[in-house]
């Protein structure tokens, strides 16, 4: 089962996705902050799903982190707003998605978190 990470400070978007995701049949490793992003494997990962703003530090940051880390995992954004600029950030790392918008999440998630076809 893929396993999707999935970081974002509001307690109920983690639990409504989590739920989302787990009915599509992703695992899911949900934190509610940078620090707790960092300390996950990143080798057990298909994808991420990360705020853009977040209670220590910018999603955008911790994609730059996470990618450093692992160049190929997909990762894209999920926010309720944040400045022109700080979408543009985002934007140079993956997808950005709207918030309440699940829908068009769920379907990245869908492609993003499956392996590569085999030759």
């Amino acid at each position: 089962m893929p396993t999707v990470l999935l970081v974002d400070d509001s307690p109920v978007v983690r639990r409504v996705l989590t739920q989302r995701l787990r009915a599509e049949g992703f695992d899911v490793v949900a934190e509610g902050t940078a620090a707790g992003a960092r300390a996950v494997d990143l080798a057990t990962l298909a994808c991420a799903i990360i705020d853009i703003e977040l209670p220590d530090g910018s999603g955008s940051d911790l994609a730059d982190e996470l990618l450093r880390q692992r160049a190929s995992l997909p990762v894209a954004f999920y926010t309720a707003g944040a400045s022109a600029a700080v979408m543009a950030q985002a934007r140079a790392h993956g997808p950005v998605f709207a918030k309440p918008d699940v829908e068009s999440l769920i379907a990245w998630t869908r492609t993003a978190g499956q392996p590569p076809p085999t030759k």
